[in-house]
This record gives structure tokens, C-alpha cells and sequence, in this order.
């Protein structure tokens, strides 16, 4: 549960401070119905989430308020281990940090080159040190050449290597544990380029990379009882698409449950999560339950309890300060600049989260009864 004490000295106007109240009181029932509680031991919480552009150097929507820490925190706190893509500077996710509390942690890439592509940011996993621990395993993936993006094909008799790219914002690996579950966790933000010619290619060529890459090494945890698992925001258009194809080609599973629409309009399915599985280590079983307690996937719409429309009014202040509201693109039209400032409160995609098991302990026993040699 987040630590709500700094409202009192973030938030002083009391009527202000009443209303940014109810609205955690609205985010915290939306969340209690739509998210399974966490437990203690079996199951693990796994999200992905883009927190959109969250705290950049320069912004023409202005920096966040201090109530919408407070709604990121919460809806961080509902899962185990969060991985979150465009995290730019640490000042505001520090904040953020400090209003989850001390049971919490994360660990962070150094930011990318923006002349790469994207905008300078960090990905970053966060997890609640009670349910999840730190295997002390990190790094980040480097391309060997026969996977290289965008590769220019050697004339006869060229010497050297090949020429082409790395990724535009390098996938980050991390080794952790739940339970009795061991698993890698491997966060992607991909290159969207454009929706259709080159760049489109090279933004199915950065998703089949880095499924190619990982695929063996995926194949060779299984072996080893450790899981590994391909998260984030890999730009996919839809399940059809030769976006999603290049995910599907090399192995790895994506479960109907999880092949949601996450972004705002709800018409892409830019984030995913995907494995492939191996019984008693990862498995996900696809629930079609009308109760969201039973579900073992979903997307939590981050603007159906703050930021609605009909709040508008409390924030004309605020966006009245950001110069961009006497753009050409808005000409002081408020209800058309609210659209778009809010998702830089929150966020322009929902997070996408999965339940897994991982509680195997009934497994090792009938093992050891077995006489078979369980995994260490």
C-alpha cells in the first residue's frame, strides 16, 4: 500500500486536496475491481507498462502534478514486479519510489542516444522486495553480427564486418525469483519508425531480433527450470500483422488473454507479453471468467477513474500554464488540449499485466517421493 503522507505538504490547498482524495478513492475501487488481489506465495502479478515520456529534460505539456505520482504509485502497487519503458531522468521516479515505501526497489539502464531514435529514456523494472528478489543478474543485449538490423550484405571478397544496426533502445535482461519461480525478465521499448514502408520494416526486423536472439536462450532456461519472459511495448499492430508474426515466428507464445488492446483508443496492441512454456516451470492458463478475480490477464483503463472527461475544470489552471495550449495544433481549445495533456499526467497506453503461478512446491515433493533429482 503506498504512503499517502506527502499529500499533506504536496497538495496544501484543502479543497484541492479533498478532490485529488476522491480521486485515489475512484483509482483504488477501480483497481479493487478489475486487478486480483496479490498474494503471499502462489501467484505472481507481472505488468508491463509505458509510462509516457515520464519526466523528460524539456516537455511542451509541462511536468507532471504531484497528484499524479500518487495515481502512478498506486497503480504500480497492485503488482509484484512492474517493467516500465520511457523513463527519462529519476527525479520524479525517486518520488514516485518514495510513495510506494521501502518494500520497494528498482533497477534502471543508463539512458539511450537520442540520435539512435526515441527520446533519451531508461527501462526500468520495479518490484516489491517482499514478493520478488533480485538474482544480481542484469544486461543489456548486444546484437551479434548475423542478426544485425537493417544489414547491408558483404560484396565478394569484402573483408571486415558486417555492416548494419543495433537496436534503437537496447533491450534490458534481468534474473529474478518469486517463489519457487525463477525467471528472466526481458523489456523491449521497439522502434515504431512509421505505420508502413522502411521503417516499418526495420521495426519488424528490431521484433524478430530480438526474439531471435532470445528464443535459445529461452529453450535453454526450460532446460534449467528457469522461465524466461519478453515484455513491453513491441509497437504491434495487431495480432494478424507481420509485427506480431515476427514474435510468433521464433517461438516464443503469446495467450489470446494476452493479446489485448493497449493503447488509449483502444485499436493497437502495442504491448505484449510472451513466453514459451514448459509444464511445472511456466505455464499460463487462459480463463474466460466474467469475474476480473479469476482472470489471469488484462488491461487496467487508466482513465476511466482519473483524468476523466468530465474533470476537466480541475486542471484549467494547470494547463493554462503550458505554452503549448497557444500552439497552432491547439489554439487554446482546453477540451481538445485536455485530450493529450493527460497522457502526459499518466500515460498514452494502459498497462497490460498476467497472473502466473508460482508456487511449484507440491511438484518438488512428489519429485523427492519419486526418487526423481528435482532442480536445485
Amino acid at each position: 500500500m503506498p504512503f499517502y503522507y506527502g499529500l499533506r505538504t504536496k497538495v496544501r490547498d484543502p479543497l484541492e486536496r479533498k478532490k485529488v482524495i476522491e480521486k485515489l478513492q475512484s483509482l483504488r475501487a477501480s483497481l479493487d475491481a478489475n486487478i486480483p488481489p496479490k498474494d503471499v506465495e502462489n501467484t505472481l502479478l507481472l505488468a508491463t507498462w509505458n509510462i509516457r515520456e515520464f519526466d523528460p529534460v524539456k516537455t511542451k505539456y509541462g511536468k507532471r502534478l504531484p497528484e499524479s505520482l500518487y495515481y502512478i504509485a498506486e497503480i504500480i502497487s497492485r503488482f509484484d514486479l512492474v517493467a516500465v519503458q520511457e523513463v527519462n531522468q529519476l527525479g520524479e521516479w525517486k518520488d514516485v519510489m518514495r510513495i510506494l515505501g521501502s518494500s520497494w526497489d528498482y533497477i534502471a539502464t543508463d539512458v539511450t542516444d537520442r540520435s539512435l531514435g526515441g527520446n533519451g529514456e531508461r527501462m526500468v523494472f520495479v518490484y516489491d522486495k517482499r514478493k520478488v528478489r533480485f538474482k544480481n543478474i542484469a544486461g543489456e543485449i548486444v546484437l551479434p553480427s548475423r542478426l544485425l538490423i537493417s544489414k547491408v550484405p558483404k560484396e565478394a571478397g569484402e573483408q571486415g564486418e558486417e555492416a548494419g544496426k543495433q537496436f534503437r533502445r537496447t533491450p534490458f535482461v534481468v534474473s529474478f525469483q518469486a517463489g519457487w519461480f525463477r525467471f528472466d525478465l526481458a523489456t523491449v521499448h521497439i522502434y515504431y519508425g512509421s505505420s508502413s514502408g522502411e521503417k516499418l520494416d526495420e521495426r519488424v526486423e528490431e521484433i524478430a531480433a530480438v526474439a531471435n536472439f532470445l528464443s535459445r536462450r529461452a529453450d535453454i532456461g526450460l532446460r534449467k527450470d528457469t522461465a524466461l519472459i519478453l515484455l513491453g511495448d513491441f509497437n504491434i499492430v495487431h495480432p494478424e500483422h507481420k509485427t506480431m508474426k515476427a514474435l510468433l515466428d521464433n517461438g516464443f507464445e503469446v495467450p489470446d488473454a494476452l493479446r489485448q488492446k493497449t493503447n488509449l483508443d483502444e485499436s493497437k496492441y502495442y504491448d505484449q507479453i510472451a513466453f514459451k512454456t514448459k509444464k511445472d516451470v511456466i505455464e499460463f492458463v487462459n480463463s474466460q471468467s466474467d469475474d476480473p478475480m479469476k482472470r489471469n490477464a488484462g488491461v487496467f483503463r487508466l482513465f476511466f477513474s482519473t483524468f476523466r472527461k468530465n474533470q476537466i475544470d480541475d486542471y484549467e489552471v494547470a494547463m493554462k500554464k503550458v505554452p503549448a495550449l497557444t500552439s497552432k495544433k491547439y489554439k487554446g481549445d482546453l477540451e481538445k488540449f485536455y485530450k493529450d495533456w493527460r497522457t502526459f499526467q499518466l500515460s498514452d497506453h494502459n498497462p497490460l499485466w498476467a497472473r502466473l503461478k508460482v508456487n511449484e512446491s507440491d511438484t518438488y515433493l512428489e519429485m523427492l517421493k519419486a526418487g526423481d533429482e528435482p532442480p536445485p
